[in-house]
């Protein structure tokens, strides 16, 4: 993979040099540069290589803050030496791209908004964050950023990173919760039945059956179209062509408190396709909970530090919750810790939705 990802960036260089123009190649051979010497393209001359004791001021050198957005090992340092040593070929001085992404920093003419870090480049692509990807100066522009999320009565998206919620459409039909289909398809569960979104309206797929949930207020679909719906101490499979419920079986109990497994409003499905919930087993707070999709057992991960969280969505790879009193929280999937991200007045959360690709 690194292999790989070095091909990638050398190709960038050599396209970068191209965008500088062929007056930047001709200065370079008219002016050749001598071993201790590396060629300024700003001020068309060479200049002294900097050694390790020199001080070369804001362009100094440093370790990039991230190579890939993966790792932090030594492979990502040696990336980035053999970027370095391709850019020095090319004419480019490595202090004008500390980072290592291909992309020169603005103080040596280039466009990088910022040459110490690589998730920011004009070359990277914007994707649903809290920062300008491609330096445009406009976060998470041209690219859809919400998730799906209702009230008691009301349809809302959800933009956690622009901490904004606008309404949809209301006359819900008394819906518990809702999940997205990984085709895009929105449905929801109320006490009676199975719902599905079908342009604007809410339609009836039908009741759950002779197993019914007794009261499903948690819905979550998998990467494989499979959903589930929890109910109290129990855990059920839906579906959605038949609305029909199927038991799987009970959450169990939390061996550190002796007590039962609750569902407190929702369960979601990340992109690993693994399934939390919310409990309310404990008085003080909701616990996160990890379920085995087969067998139904919880496990708990940890306390959340908000009471009602009636609502779960995963997006972006993140995992976010939402409160009656209208908060919303990102949640750790490790250890079940929370963040508060603002909070919506006058709303009363019931459910959320993932996004498709979560």
């Amino acid at each position: 993979m690194m292999i790989r990802k070095l091909f990638l960036r050398l190709a960038i260089s050599g396209l970068l040099v191209a965008q500088l123009g062929c007056q930047q190649e001709t200065a370079k051979f008219e002016i050749p540069c001598t071993d201790d010497e590396l060629y300024d393209h700003v001020n068309d001359q060479c200049v002294e290589r900097p050694t390790e004791t020199d001080d070369v001021g804001p362009l100094d050198w440093g370790a990039p803050t991230d190579m890939s957005g993966d790792t932090q090992d030594g492979s990502q340092t040696d990336t980035t030496d053999a970027m370095a040593d391709a850019e020095e070929e090319m004419g480019i001085d490595p202090r004008c791209d500390r980072d290592g992404d291909g992309s020169l920093a603005r103080s040596c003419g280039g466009d990088d908004c910022d040459d110490q870090d690589t998730t920011r480049s004009p070359l990277r692509i914007e994707i649903c964050d809290e920062i300008d990807n491609d330096c445009t100066e406009i976060n998470n522009d041209g690219i859809d950023c919400a998730f799906y999320a209702h009230s008691g009565s009301d349809l809302y998206r959800v933009d956690p990173f622009a901490k904004d919620a606008q309404m949809v459409s209301g006359d819900l039909p008394g819906l518990t919760d809702i999940d997205t289909h990984p085709d895009g398809t929105l449905y929801g569960v109320t006490f009676d039945g199975l719902y599905r979104l079908e342009g604007s309206a809410w339609m009836q797929v039908g009741g759950f059956g002779p197993d019914a949930p007794p009261d499903p207020n948690g819905m979550a679909i998998d990467l494989d179209g499979v959903a589930f719906v929890t109910s109290r101490n129990q855990v059920y499979t839906i579906d959605l062509t038949s609305s029909l419920a199927t038991p799987i079986g009970s959450l169990g109990v939390d061996p550190t408190l002796d007590e039962p497994f609750y569902s407190s409003g929702d369960c979601v499905v990340n992109k690993a396709n693994t399934l939390y919930m919310t409990s309310k087993h404990d008085p003080d707070q909701d616990h996160l909970v990890l379920i085995d999709s087969q067998t139904g057992a919880a496990t708990n991960i940890g306390p959340i530090g908000h009471k009602n969280v009636f609502a779960l969505t995963s997006a972006w790879g993140k995992l976010y919750g939402l409160l009656k009193d209208g908060e919303l929280i990102e949640i750790d999937s490790r250890n079940g810790s929370s963040t508060l991200v603002t909070t919506f007045e006058d709303v009363v959360w019931y459910g959320a939705a993932s996004t498709p690709y979560r």
